[in-house]
């Protein structure tokens, strides 16, 4: 017989071993699976959760940076848009300030005008011409051609600032003649006063018609033109006074017409006397050859 002991243990080994079979057999063994499955998906949603995260920061970061970007662009184009009408308006502006400035400095030099006067400055002047001394022969020959009543006289200021008389017609003399008529004289003695305050040389020249003329005293037309400046130059010298080495006589004939020698009334514009009143100093060459 075997011991009690022996017995007991192989007693419990056998219950145990029934228990184990009857525990696999039992509803909690079977509920084991379903709850690592669950645990799984629950660490599956808590991985979808944490990459759902940064991907809606990267598209709130996209659409600050698009926002951001739409904002400048409409500011930009406003800017463009706006420009030209600020930079006509600022132009605008300042053409208005400009003309202010301009009409108060008109004013402000009309108050110093009237407060002190400032003297007219001389006319320009041509290198090398002297200034006219004493008297404007230019006017004061008008003057003596308007006092004197004379018809047909042209006064003339030439390129080099010379003043030119020319007396037209039968004002000086009769057909075929060189003797001053008496209505003549007034003129050339206030002639003579201009020329007296002056230092400048004095041309007298000549003109007659194309009639031709064979005289004893005057073989042709050069004769007659020549007498006739002469006439005039010597009674300008003894009116004023005047020194004769002022004075250049020159006869032209019928060679320099001042109209076409067609008809009596042409012929008696070209039967004519000029004075030049030069700018030239008199005796200035001659003395600058000593």
């Amino acid at each position: 017989m075997q011991p009690l002991d022996s017995i007991s243990s192989g007693a419990e080994r056998a219950g145990e071993g029934e228990r184990d079979r009857a525990g696999s057999q039992m509803p909690g063994a079977v509920i084991a699976a379903p709850a690592d499955a669950h645990e799984g998906a629950h660490e599956g949603g808590i991985a979808r959760a944490n990459w759902a995260v940064p991907w809606s920061d990267l598209m709130m970061t996209m659409f600050v940076l698009f926002a951001a970007l739409l904002a400048a662009q409409s500011a930009q184009q406003r800017v463009r848009e706006t420009a030209p009408r600020e930079k006509a308006a600022h132009a605008r502006q300042g053409a208005g300030e400009r003309e202010r400035e301009r009409v108060n400095e008109r004013v402000e030099e009309r108050v110093i005008e009237r407060e002190h006067p400032v003297p007219e400055p001389s006319p320009a002047r041509a290198p090398g011409i002297p200034p006219l001394v004493e008297v404007n022969v230019l006017e004061r020959s008008r003057q003596a051609v308007r006092e004197a009543s004379l018809q047909n006289a042209e006064i003339v200021l030439m390129h080099d600032q010379s003043v030119k008389v020319s007396v037209q017609g039968p004002m000086f003399f009769a057909l075929g003649k060189a003797e001053l008529r008496p209505e003549v004289t007034r003129f050339l003695e206030r002639l003579a006063g201009v020329i007296r305050q002056t230092p400048y040389e004095v041309n007298v020249i000549g003109h007659t018609d194309d009639l031709p003329i064979a005289t004893a005293l005057y073989p042709s037309n050069w004769e007659l033109s020549l007498s006739r400046a002469s006439q005039v130059a010597r009674y300008l010298i003894r009116a004023g006074g005047l020194d004769p080495r002022r004075f250049v006589v020159m006869g032209r004939g019928e060679y320099e017409p001042a109209a076409a020698n067609a008809g009596e009334n042409a012929r008696a514009l070209n039967r004519r006397v000029e004075i030049v009143i030069t700018r030239t100093v008199a005796g200035a060459g001659e003395a600058g050859g000593r």
